[in-house]
């Protein structure tokens, strides 16, 4: 099999799965997950055989040409995306198997891997583009599955919404960079890229990537199906945004770097700190994502790309692992019919009940606490230590963001520890209506977990569990990150301090029986204006709403100006229509009229004094004569 039908495959099958699926309807339940199961084994195998970079053009209208580009990076994401699709796949059988809209579901997923592939593999700028809106076509209508509520639809439009404002950012910036370099070939870009176009490329990989001022639709996007956050968060629409900063990272403006790190690690700090307060497990998660995708950004930033792209990878196990373990302990607690089946206040106890998943949640929570022994800690270090040695080059102000991201892996250790203590800890907080557990875990269910739970071990990368880099980076054509050996000590202790620290303080304040976690589990909605802005996320949702009300308030104002405008035009120009008729009358009966009374007076004067003047002479004399005796009887009587 040639490279060409092989990619050709790989893209098509996830696609070709789920409207067959979608077509079929319920009697062939399976035939998705098979094709993307063979979708994913021909990207193994592509990852085996693909030596060079592979290359190629089409000619798609008459002087405009698309091309692909698959390296060693994109076929390894390739495998990724098809390999944490397959997974989801896998659950989702079991977690939407009452839904009587399954089919639609699966056609929808196979959509979206199938777009996420595209966007892999694009090499020139405009095909890249097109599959960037695809992704979020297809995020846009999974986040909407369950359309039928307002709440969802409402979600969903917003997370769609807030996109395309940056991806008129990222489309402006595509056009410059064709301006100024000439090529919409990410391939053939050999120059640095202009401040303008990089900083318009960066705020669109900024709304896919949901960094700040992006970040609120994300979190919004929870309404989905737990399996879908699973896939937008680990291994899809997020992580586009940080690809494409990889991809033209190298070529981007020095000034616009320091804007990319400075924003991703204010957004791992936003995220990590928001997601202390939340009560929802799903928005916990989701902020967590936030912060991680920060991270991910910030080493973009600072020099970083495979040390991001590394820390995506094992991000997407990690993540997906935590989100599928949620919609486990959220589908029991709605099938016992507890009283909030996202609200931790009210779980407690699920160690006994959901063993599996408690395991799986603390393999995968220490991974995003980066504690060593997992892979979270080994790729987070990469960006660490790299984010060090870069502000090390640039001054004293610039080690504000590897300080600040440390901060950050103390936040995050923190409210990880909180959520498993306060899931899985303890005793049940909620009463059981129902003894029998209609959802448990099953096959469907442990296989995908125990799979993202054994990537999130260092071992599957590298012997060394203080390493900072995987084994595997060469194979998949990433260097490892190179850096001061003080830098590299320095930076991976007090990682492990603050982590550690983390985890120690959530187990203290929240675990069963303090008095700090009696007072949270009574407690409502903080009251204080801090508590409301961390709790909901600075109110970046409502700030997108209210600039989105601005804008139709603005509008409707603008269409009543352009109505009275209209309306006072129409009525200059009907006023001018009816002066031109009263104007024409007026120049028909009276200019004219005059003109034409005066001509036929002239005429009439003219015939009536045209016999006067005959050609015999003795008529004239006659005439002479009449008119002297007419002159002499004015003359004397009058």
């Amino acid at each position: 099999m040639n490279i060409e039908a092989l990619i050709l495959l790989i893209l098509l099958l996830p696609l070709i799965g789920g409207l067959s699926d979608y077509l079929l309807g319920h009697s062939r339940r399976f035939i998705a997950t098979v094709f993307v199961a063979i979708s994913f084994g021909l990207t193994l195998y592509l990852v085996l055989i693909l030596e060079n970079p592979y290359l190629a053009k089409l000619e798609w209208l008459p002087d405009f040409q698309i091309g692909i580009h698959v390296d060693k990076p994109a076929a390894t994401l390739l495998a990724l995306v098809a390999f944490i699709s397959l997974l989801v796949h896998l659950f989702s059988h079991e977690y939407m198997k009452e839904d009587p809209s399954k089919h639609r579901y699966f056609a929808k997923l196979g959509f979206f891997t199938f777009s996420m592939m595209g966007l892999l593999i694009a090499d020139n700028l405009i095909l890249l583009f097109i599959f960037w809106e695809l992704v979020g076509i297809a995020s846009y209508l999974l986040i909407g599955f369950w359309f039928e509520k307002e709440e969802i639809s409402s979600s969903a439009r917003m997370a769609f919404m807030v996109n395309r404002v940056a991806d008129v950012a990222l489309f402006a910036g595509i056009l410059m960079i064709y301006r100024s370099n000439g090529s919409l070939f990410i391939s053939e870009i050999d120059r640095s890229i202009l401040f303008l176009p990089s900083l318009f490329i960066a705020i669109g990989a900024f709304g896919k990537s949901a960094q700040l001022p992006f970040s609120g639709w994300l979190v919004k996007a929870m309404v989905g199906p737990t399996p879908i956050s699973a896939f937008i968060h680990a291994a899809t629409m997020v992580a586009a945004g940080v690809y494409l900063l990889f991809r033209v990272g190298p070529f981007l403006d020095s000034d616009v770097l320091v804007v990319i790190a400075l924003i991703g690690v204010l957004t791992a700090l936003y995220g990590a700190i928001s997601a202390i307060t939340q009560n929802d497990i799903k928005k916990v998660l989701a902020y967590s994502t936030v912060s991680q995708l920060g991270y991910m950004v910030m080493g973009i930033g600072v020099g970083a790309g495979e040390a991001s792209l590394f820390h995506l990878w094992t991000h997407a196990f990690f993540k997906a692992g935590l989100f599928l373990g949620a919609g486990v302990i959220m589908h029991h607690l709605h099938q016992q019919k507890q009283f909030d089946a996202q609200d931790m206040r009210f779980m407690g106890g699920l160690r006994k009940k959901l063993p599996w998943t408690f395991v799986v949640f603390l393999v995968c929570g220490f991974a995003l606490a980066g504690i060593p022994f997992s892979s979270g800690f080994m790729s987070k270090e990469g960006i660490l230590v790299a984010a060090w040695a870069w502000a090390d080059g640039f001054g004293t102000w610039a080690y504000l963001i590897p300080d600040v991201a440390l901060i950050t892996v103390l936040i995050t250790a923190f409210y990880i520890g909180r959520l498993i203590v306060l899931v899985f800890l303890g005793e049940n907080r909620s009463q059981e209506i129902s003894k029998v557990i209609v959802f448990g875990e099953n096959g469907f269910i442990k296989i995908p977990l125990a799979l993202l739970a054994l990537g999130s071990v260092w071992l599957v990368y590298n012997i060394n569990p203080l390493a900072h880099h995987s084994l595997l980076d060469p194979f998949i054509g990433l260097s490892a990150v190179s850096s001061d050996s003080f830098i590299s000590i320095a930076a991976t202790g007090i990682s492990i301090l603050l982590s550690s620290t983390g985890l120690l303080l959530a187990f203290f304040f929240f675990k069963p029986g303090s008095s700090f976690s009696s007072r949270y589990l009574s407690s409502g909605e903080p009251v204080s204006i801090g508590g409301k802005l961390i709790i909901n996320g600075l109110y970046l949702t409502s700030i997108y709403r209210g600039f989105g009300t601005a804008i139709f308030s603005a509008s409707k104002a603008i269409t009543w100006i352009e109505k009275q405008i209209d309306g006072f035009l129409h009525f200059i120009a009907v006023g001018g229509v009816v002066l031109s008729k009263v104007i024409a009358i007026f120049d028909r009966l009276i200019i004219d009229g005059l003109v034409n009374l005066s001509a036929w007076l002239a005429g009439l004067f003219g015939n009536v004094t045209r016999g006067v003047h005959s050609s015999q002479s003795q008529w004239q004399i006659i005439w002479l004569l009449i008119s002297f005796v007419l002159i002499l009887i004015w003359i004397l009587f009058f």
